[in-house]
């Protein structure tokens, strides 16, 4: 029978493994999202310039506003501050599951270090926190 020390370290690296991974993740799609309209929006900008001197106005003028619609939503949206946020949440579980590597490692630490990780990354994500404390 496992001792229940262990059993509920096992509980306790399972759950910070699990929102490790959803933070990877989640920092993946909003970098991917963050660099998307960001070079979306210089390449519809640099190419609306070129159709321009081109005498393509029209083309241009699409182009232009494509610009400016990535542009807005790139800076309503937050990508960066999300990409940041998960990034810097990933890192914070990354230091937990070490610290659970150590056979003297208290748990109960542990526990409140990623309840006060979870409610960092939740202020990060809607934007209350711009400085991270560590």
């Amino acid at each position: 029978m496992v001792p229940p020390s262990d059993t509920a370290k096992n509980r306790l690296i399972e759950r910070i493994s699990q929102w490790r991974d959803e933070r990877y993740h989640a920092q993946r799609r909003w970098s991917f999202a963050h660099h998307l309209v960001l070079l979306g929006s210089i390449i519809a900008s640099v190419l609306a310039g070129t159709l321009i001197q081109i005498n393509m106005t029209q083309h241009a003028s699409l182009l232009t506003t494509l610009a400016a619609v990535l542009t807005a939503i790139a800076a309503s949206g937050g990508f960066e501050r999300k990409w940041k946020s998960n990034r810097l949440s990933r890192s914070r579980a990354d230091r937990m599951l070490l610290a659970l590597d150590d056979d003297e490692a208290d748990l109960h630490d542990v526990r409140a270090q990623l309840a006060q990780a979870i409610e960092k990354h939740d202020m990060e994500v809607v934007g209350e926190k711009d400085d991270v404390d560590d």
